[in-house]
């Protein structure tokens, strides 16, 4: 009986030292115009010129996946605890990994949400195209010259500096 209170103590420590470096790993990238990732300096990009034609504040949701999956795994660690009987621990398992999966799933959301900005853009080609992005240190007026530059896939608008 001891051994196995033991053996869930380490589990838990375990898991609790888990989710501090899970957590740590899964640090959102920035989704500022002004911020690069190391992957993205030193390459070419395509660069697109346009004017501000309409702008909007907006909410960009944080990501729900990583609190899921440690909040799952905190659950199910703590539901397993119970009961010394295997039944009813693996339904606690079962039942604590749901429950905390999906209150780590919406606690992350909401602490990864960020502030965004919608920037509708004429482009010189004639084309209207739209972009969100996290709100930087830019601050946009309609009618700005801007600078529509694409990495990889990622877009980002900063000012041109052309007037």
């Amino acid at each position: 009986m001891k051994t196995i209170l033991s053996n869930k103590n380490k589990l838990n420590k375990f898991l609790i030292i888990f989710l501090f470096l899970f957590l740590g790993g899964c640090a959102n990238s920035s989704l500022q115009p002004d911020t690069y990732d190391r992957s993205s300096v030193q390459k070419i990009s395509n660069v697109l010129y346009g004017e501000v034609v309409s702008l909007r504040n907006v909410v960009i949701e944080g990501s729900t996946t990583s609190g899921s999956i440690v909040g799952g795994l905190v659950g199910a660690a703590t539901g397993s605890n119970v009961s010394d009987s295997k039944p009813e621990s693996e339904i606690g398992a079962v039942l604590g990994g749901a429950i905390g999966a999906t209150i780590g799933g919406n606690l992350s959301k909401n602490l990864q949400s960020s502030d965004g900005i919608q920037l509708t853009l004429n482009m010189d080609d004639g084309r209207t195209i739209s972009v969100v992005q996290e709100v930087g240190s830019y601050k946009f007026s309609i009618g700005d010259l801007v600078e529509v530059i694409t990495t990889k896939g990622k877009t980002r608008v900063s000012p041109s500096g052309i007037k």
